[in-house]
């Protein structure tokens, strides 16, 4: 797909993902975030200070469309090897192969950085996150019953895992 491209995210590109971002936080669960937020908190997500959890803007015809990242699962030494995978993209580009192949791009900065497992964390009604993750190889290998409440909804969430051979 000649077409995607992955890029580095830059402090240019924080508006754009802050406005992507914001549009799921009003109209889905595939945040549990409630409120939206701003620029400063969309820049601690985008930027973890770390080199091995880099974020990706992603591309499409040269158009901002979603952005990848790593984050790291927990603050202990132990986990090092570990990251959870998040994906945002833009509502008219979904269905056309562009997660997957960011999923893909995401994975192979893993797996050249000694990372052993990817963790999807989703919203267990988040049916096209689970069709993705589970089109990687994705296992599921958790299930939250009730943890979040959004729109005046108690949810699940599902942990999805891929180890991958370094």
């Amino acid at each position: 797909m000649d077409r995607i491209v992955f890029e580095a995210i830059t402090k240019e590109d924080v508006k754009d993902a802050l406005i992507l971002y914001n549009h799921y936080i009003r109209t889905s669960t595939s945040t549990f975030s409630i409120a939206p937020i701003k620029e400063d908190e969309m820049v601690q997500i985008l930027f973890s200070g770390m080199d091995r959890f880099p974020s990706y803007k992603i591309l499409f015809e040269g158009k901002f469309v979603g952005y990848v990242l790593l984050n790291r699962y927990k603050p202990r030494e132990a986990y090092d090897q570990t990251a959870e995978v998040t994906v945002y993209l833009d509502e008219a580009f979904q269905g056309r192969g562009i997660g997957y192949e960011a999923l893909k791009y995401i994975e192979n900065f893993a797996r050249n950085h000694n990372f052993r497992a990817l963790l999807g964390v989703i919203c267990a009604e988040n049916t096209g996150s689970i069709r993705l993750f589970e089109g990687l190889g994705y296992f599921k290998c958790g299930h939250f019953k009730e943890v979040g409440k959004k729109f005046d909804r108690l949810l699940d969430v599902v942990i999805y895992e891929k180890l991958l051979e370094c």
